[in-house]
């Protein structure tokens, strides 16, 4: 009612009821346009559903932006290409394998546009509420996240070593009973492997 429009002003958060009196929603910093207070049981739900969103942005924009910043500076300047056993001039397919490893840059813009269309859907995961207040525990997340970018930046080098190494005849590629690849199979499987663990 009007009574109730000063407690309303001075209140921390002050939340006028459906069917309350102008006065009293004018003072209200919340006004709630259904009956009860189930509004307000709902907004909070609402608000940890975003909350759990917000936290898997977060892990997963750091561990994908770490695997991808470790495994091409690792890529580049430790795996070259000429190093490795090559194919014979007579079954080699395109140019001589090149000094450092190197990818196009076509398909560098494409695990880019990618990483962001995965983002974009962050925002519509379909999440459950938590019961209890939600924390942050950061270094909980950054350490999780860390993890997963580990795993998939090495399991990357790992398949980078092994399609490299697929023309030594003492190799594990060999061993394993696969097929030698091509330098252009190698930048293929390497895109494939990236955008999945990304992704």
């Amino acid at each position: 009612g009007v009574n109730d429009a000063p407690a309303l002003k001075r209140a921390d958060v002050g939340i006028a009821v459906s069917g309350a009196t102008d006065a009293a929603r004018a003072a209200a910093d919340i006004v709630l346009t259904q009956p009860g207070l189930s509004t307000i049981i709902h907004g909070i739900f609402i608000a940890r559903e975003i909350f759990e969103r917000i936290q898997n942005f977060i892990s997963y924009r750091i561990a994908a932006t770490l695997q991808l910043l470790w495994f091409f500076f690792i890529a580049t300047f430790a795996f070259h290409p000429s190093d490795f056993a090559q194919p014979p001039a007579d079954e080699l397919v395109g140019e001589p394998w090149p000094p450092f490893f190197h990818m196009p840059v076509l398909l560098l813009m494409l695990i880019t546009l990618l990483n962001d269309g995965t983002l974009i859907t962050i925002g519509y995961d379909n999440v459950k509420a938590a019961s209890s207040p939600c924390r942050w525990n950061l270094p909980a997340t950054f350490l999780s996240s860390t993890m997963l970018g580990i795993v998939s930046f090495g399991s990357s080098l790992l398949l980078l070593w092994l399609v490299l190494d697929s023309w030594n005849p003492d190799g594990l590629w060999l061993k394993l009973g696969m097929k030698s690849v091509q330098y252009g199979q190698i930048t293929t499987a390497i895109y494939l492997k990236v955008s999945i663990s990304d992704f």
